[in-house]
């Protein structure tokens, strides 16, 4: 009997996973040509559509791990996802395809932020973990709220320079008759904000709507093997979070990454993984700590978050300090830091 309920969960986890990935897939596509056609800002969208689409399955499955009552896995959850990301993923992708260069401002910008938005869930955490008030929560989801807008107007304020730079370009390249070499990512920038507007679709809307419930029911789902197959193998609820549903629901971000790489879109590549590590806290904590209150377990506290910030910042002067790319052997290092973490996390800091 139990053989079955084991087998049943692990089928329905895959299950809603491929859910939960080809709804996210749904939704950001119609999500794009929906807000094209009322006119959205192009700008907006191509940032939240590209940045943040991929990461719908970690916002979603996280949400819902707080709203079910299972706030562990949640955190457990974005926390794994970014150390994973950016010592898992980039380490891989470096490995496969020999190096990945890394655009100077993504460090200095995106990978900053990354660094920066750890060290304010690393603070908020200790205020809720010492005072042990639901305020604490609140007033520190308010503030990584409030600095997920910041961080969204500053992406918007520089897509709209670089729109601007390239209609500079491709002006000089009409003038002068001649090609103006300019980066490969740029080509995409422009397809992806700047489609004409097109009619409103009712089949983009049903479509939309299809997507939301797609993710809404499918991380459901999610959450709930999970948590059966937490219960049935007596595993925490923050190590399925920190291990099984971080890696599991970053598939999107791996292919993407690995296959950006592969066809020489490098900045696209480094940016969607550093760029998405502050989403994650941002949007994946913040909203969850203000609905419900989000308990702080102590190996979070003193071992995980301190782990995803060192994290960032090794990955940071590793490319910064090796001619702005990531070689195979930085690859290595970056997969091995993972790997270090996995074992220290499940035999020593078990709580």
């Amino acid at each position: 009997m139990l053989e079955i309920l084991e087998v049943s969960f692990i089928a329905l986890f895959i299950i809603a996973l491929l859910i939960v990935i080809k709804a996210a897939d749904i939704f950001v596509d119609n999500v794009l040509k929906v807000g094209t056609a009322l006119g959205v800002s192009q700008v907006l969208l191509g940032i939240t559509a590209v940045a943040m689409g991929t990461s719908l399955p970690e916002y979603g499955s996280a949400l819902i791990s707080s709203l079910n009552s299972a706030e562990g896995m949640g955190v457990g959850l974005v926390i794994g996802s970014n150390i994973w990301n950016l010592a898992g993923i980039l380490g891989i992708s470096a490995v496969i395809t020999g190096y990945i260069k890394a655009d100077e401002k993504f460090i200095k910008r995106d990978g900053l932020m990354a660094v920066i938005v750890g060290i304010i869930l690393f603070i908020v955490m200790i205020a809720v973990f010492i005072s042990g008030a639901d305020i604490i929560s609140k007033i520190g989801s308010v503030i990584m709220i409030l600095v997920f807008f910041y961080y969204l107007r500053v992406l918007i304020k520089d897509q709209k320079k670089e729109i601007k730079d390239l209609e500079y370009i491709e002006e000089k390249t009409y003038k002068n008759k001649e090609p103006i070499e300019i980066d490969s990512n740029t080509p995409k920038l422009k397809e992806v904000v700047e489609k004409k507007k097109k009619p409103l679709h009712k089949k983009n809307i049903l479509y939309l709507t299809v997507g939301l419930i797609g993710i809404i029911i499918g991380c459901q789902l999610l959450v709930y093997s999970a948590e059966g197959l937490a219960d049935i193998f007596n595993i925490p609820q923050i190590i399925m979070g920190l291990f099984l549903l971080s890696i599991t629901t970053s598939f999107p971000e791996l292919a993407i990454t690995v296959t950006s790489a592969m066809k020489g879109l490098h900045g696209m590549a480094i940016g969607n993984i550093i760029g998405t590590a502050a989403f994650n806290i941002l949007i994946g904590i913040g909203i969850p700590a203000f609905l419900v209150t989000i308990p702080i377990d102590p190996v979070v506290l003193y071992f995980d978050a301190p782990y995803m910030i060192l994290v960032y910042v090794l990955a940071i002067l590793l490319v910064k300090y090796n001619g702005m790319k990531l070689t195979r052997v930085t690859g290595l290092f970056l997969v091995s830091l993972y790997i270090l973490y996995v074992i220290l996390r499940l035999f020593v800091f078990t709580g």
